[in-house]
């Protein structure tokens, strides 16, 4: 049973508690919390504080709130962890360089996972996102393709964490993968390397390879490094989405 509050930043302390009475009751989603009347008698704080506390939970993505009813569990999802991510980057003042290495970590992490985790049926779905990524034409196809296929390889990794952490960077994500694109054609960069890239961490995936497949996506962000560091030396001119792109 979470202990009674006496301590100050009552709010904050009975967001705590409240978190620890889910996790004591073991409650899934779709389980109701105790009602504000109860929580505030367990946990000797006020209605106002226990219904801010709520309002704080569900913002997150923890609890969902329904008008007149206890509120119910909640599993938060990508959206949340997105908005925080992005709040950071402003608030912190990461740029694209910082964003691309974390990028790095979290996507060779993955490839390597998706090599160890993989199954027939995600070994096909990843086939199938990298057969639509190598008939691309256009820009705009290039990059839904490149964000099916990244997606393909956190579910080949079998790990909730990881597939829920990529989903969460993609809005950020999605600057990031123009502006490297735009610098990857400025300096002569065409579509049958970023293929071959791909198809490369396909193939060491489908095999099993652990360290071929960190090698192979470590060597695929290695192009966009070079796309963003051309950007860079370009200027914000380089930001503007170009429709095509040499086929070499």
């Amino acid at each position: 049973m979470p202990k009674s509050i006496k301590r100050n930043s009552l709010t904050d302390q009975a967001t705590e508690a409240i978190i620890e009475l889910i996790s004591e009751r073991n409650l899934k989603a779709g389980d109701r919390l105790p009602g504000s009347g109860e929580l505030a008698e367990m946990l000797d704080v006020s209605i106002p504080v226990v219904r801010e506390a709520v309002a704080g939970l569900a913002a997150i993505g923890l609890l969902e709130r329904q008008q007149g009813r206890e509120s119910t569990i909640a599993t938060p999802n990508s959206s949340h962890l997105s908005r925080l991510f992005s709040l950071r980057v402003l608030g912190a003042a990461i740029d694209d360089q910082q964003l691309q290495q974390f990028r790095e970590i979290v996507e060779v992490g993955n490839a390597r996972l998706a090599a160890r985790n993989r199954t027939a049926e995600s070994v096909d779905a990843l086939k199938s996102a990298l057969d639509v990524l190598s008939k691309s034409r256009e820009a705009d196809e290039l990059h839904e393709a490149d964000v099916a296929f990244h997606a393909a390889v956190a579910r080949c990794a079998d790990n909730d964490l990881c597939e829920l952490t990529l989903e969460s960077l993609e809005p950020l994500l999605a600057r990031l993968r123009r502006r490297v694109w735009n610098g990857w054609v400025s300096q002569g960069g065409g579509l049958t390397a970023i293929v071959d890239a791909h198809r490369a961490i396909f193939e060491a995936i489908e095999q099993g390879d652990e360290d071929a497949a960190a090698r192979a996506m470590s060597d695929h962000l290695g192009q966009a490094r070079i796309g963003l560091e051309e950007s860079l030396r370009g200027g914000e001119r380089d930001l503007a989405p170009r429709a095509g792109f040499p086929a070499a």
